[in-house]
């Protein structure tokens, strides 16, 4: 059992980047299927997005967060990305309560509540980027220093 932890601590960050990417990957190509039901959900909370280039564009952006993910390429600035992308979705709790029935939630309610986890996904994989670049910068100043003083 002592073997299982070190393993899921290794495997972690990689399972939450990967697993986000494939999220925003499915969801952005989706949106080129058929635009309507998010088309729909605008209509009935932010109105003046409510056309099918605004979902396209969204689209766009959620592929290429994915593509990044995948490639774990400016994986902090993705995180910030994906964390504007879900707090947008929920915003429609607060402007729109009668279409996610809160407290009480309809689907569509039940749809945008996901995004909540997400968020915290993507906070936490820009995090993870953040501490590690600051983990690498204070080995390579201390490896500075050690060549300096020898």
């Amino acid at each position: 059992m002592k073997s299982v932890f070190p393993f899921i601590e290794r495997i972690a960050p990689y399972f939450l980047r990967f697993s986000l990417a494939l999220v925003l990957l499915w969801i952005g190509a989706l949106k080129f299927v058929d635009p309507t039901p998010v088309r729909m959900l605008l209509h009935a909370s932010l109105p003046f997005l409510a056309f099918n280039a605004f979902v396209y564009v969204l689209g766009v952006l959620e592929i290429i967060a994915a593509i990044l993910l995948f490639a774990g390429v400016w994986l902090r600035y993705v995180g910030l990305l994906c964390l504007i992308l879900f707090i947008g979705t929920l915003t429609i709790f607060v402007i729109t309560p009668g279409v996610t029935g809160f407290p009480l939630l309809t689907l569509a309610g039940q749809f945008l509540l996901k995004d909540v986890v997400l968020a915290a996904a993507a906070v936490n994989v820009a995090a993870m980027d953040a501490a590690r670049q600051t983990r690498q910068t204070r080995q390579t100043s201390k490896q500075h220093v050690v060549q300096m003083a020898s």
